[in-house]
């Protein structure tokens, strides 16, 4: 399972890598930087969720030895 958390969070920090670098500086407020943005906040969004569920592993390691 721990594997399958870092690759999903490896897989979320390159979309957002990828949609910080799409985004269009000159044009800041047009339809598909607000996309940019979208996937952006998706992306910490799944970081957020994974690294809940790498301590609720820890969590759930600690009951078991104790």
């Amino acid at each position: 399972m721990k594997i399958l958390i870092y690759i999903i969070s490896l897989a979320a920090i390159s979309i957002i890598i990828f949609n910080i670098a799409q985004i269009d500086l000159e044009n800041f407020f047009t339809k598909d930087n607000f996309n940019y943005a979208i996937m952006i906040l998706a992306g910490l969004s799944c970081l957020i969720i994974m690294r809940i569920m790498m301590l609720n592993e820890k969590i759930n390691k600690a009951k078991k030895n104790n």
